[in-house]
């Protein structure tokens, strides 16, 4: 059986040097805020010189776009290995959602924060968030149309309304866990899963708008 999501979505081609670039971006940003840190904060961060570091990024906004299509090559990797071979799709999607929301350190929630209230301003951001966006909307969206055509969701499951309750879930615990440091990231979490699979058997489509294949 076919993968959920194409691999070829998968590319990122980063070098040893971009990798350790956004590495220290990430650090620095989420310790002085992406506003109040300078590019030589972050090559000094990254062991190199201001100079050295404009070779590979030119400006902070460089930086940013980096790491986003960074988070969004990575992010359709791990779709790409779905398949309906490996077990449940709402397992091996939740084991996704773990490893992009909850694995990751809290100072990665607090530059997700930091992007999303630049993009509120900023084209150029609003556009990467919303490729991110586009990219994991595409990967549940394949996920859900398998798990439907296998009987492992009702076929009545209301799509569209499912992907933006998910969505928005996933967002406000990001949110929170990036504002509040006492927050219970363990149990938000079991609570989010619980939600989405709740909402999984329950948020159908009325019996009358039922598609015949």
């Amino acid at each position: 059986m076919p993968p959920v999501v194409p691999a070829a979505l998968t590319d990122s081609n980063l070098s040893e040097r971009h990798i350790r670039i956004l590495d220290a971006a990430e650090r620095v940003f989420a310790h002085a805020g992406f506003h109040a840190a300078t590019m030589q904060d972050v090559a000094a961060e990254a062991g190199m010189s201001p100079g050295n570091l404009y070779r590979y990024f030119s400006s902070k906004d460089a930086i940013i776009a980096g790491m986003a299509e960074r988070d969004r090559s990575l992010i359709a990797a791990d779709f790409g290995s779905l398949h309906p071979g490996n077990g449940a799709l709402l397992d091996q999607l939740e084991a996704l959602a773990r490893k992009h929301l909850i694995d990751p350190p809290r100072e990665k929630a607090v530059i997700a924060l930091q992007i999303w209230a630049e993009a509120a301003r900023n084209p150029e951001m609003a556009s990467m968030c919303a490729d991110i966006d586009g990219t994991v909307m595409q990967g549940l969206a394949a996920a859900i149309a398998v798990a439907k055509a296998n009987g492992e969701l009702p076929a009545r499951l209301d799509d569209n309304r499912f992907l933006l309750a998910v969505s928005m879930m996933a967002d406000g615990y990001f949110c929170r866990r990036g504002m509040d440091p006492a927050f219970d990231e363990a149990f938000a979490a079991e609570t989010l899963f619980a939600g989405m699979r709740q909402l999984a058997q329950t948020m159908l489509l009325p019996e009358a708008e039922e598609t015949t294949p």
